[in-house]
């Protein structure tokens, strides 16, 4: 599992397991198509940006795509928060 941080804020927001992503309370939100993930409803959430971090490029919106079930919960150890990385290009992520 890889721990995922919000771009601006730095605030923990959850893991990236395979192709899944859980929040930081181990509910399992969405799933990945290569670094872009995308809501179990099949909304666009936002990508993965420099290995660590997740986050919303400012202007960019992927079609939203088909609708997954949840593969249930994992157990989960939230992560400090860190300092965030300040851009004029990305924003947090509005889940």
């Amino acid at each position: 599992m890889d721990p995922l941080w919000k771009v601006i804020s730095g605030e923990f927001f959850g893991w990236r397991q395979a192709d899944n992503l859980y929040n930081a309370a181990g509910k399992h939100i969405g799933y990945f198509r290569g670094d872009v993930a995308y809501a179990l409803n099949g909304e666009y959430l936002g990508e993965i940006h420099e290995a660590e971090w997740f986050g919303r490029p400012i202007n960019r919106k992927p079609p939203r795509l088909g609708a997954r079930e949840s593969r249930g919960n994992i157990r989960s150890v939230p992560r400090a928060r860190r300092s965030g990385r300040p851009s004029k290009l990305w924003q947090d992520p509005e889940v």
